[in-house]
């Protein structure tokens, strides 16, 4: 199975980590996708819901705008605050 590690991370903790098949996110041009071996990315966020398919199921969360980094097969959300929505 392809995945790949994700962590959201906020100025005060880790608020998110785990190995994920694929992750959608909100660009400040709009929405792009992430799936295992990505290409190298470094794109800013406009803020938004966020969507991430783990093995058991989707995850969705709200994000501030911020910074998102595909390297290495790991993907980092830098942002002020997350919530998990449903």
């Amino acid at each position: 199975m392809n995945t790949f590690q994700f962590e959201i991370i906020t100025p005060e903790k880790v608020f998110y980590t785990g190995s994920i098949r694929s992750l959608v996110a909100p660009g400040t041009e709009g929405y792009f996708g992430v799936l295992a071996h990505h290409a190298p990315l470094v794109a800013r966020s406009g803020g938004g819901k966020l969507k991430v398919q783990e093995a058991s199921g989707e995850r969705f969360f709200q994000v501030d705008p911020g910074i998102v980094e595909v390297l290495n097969n790991r993907v980092i959300f830098l942002t002020r605050q997350a919530h998990q929505i449903a």
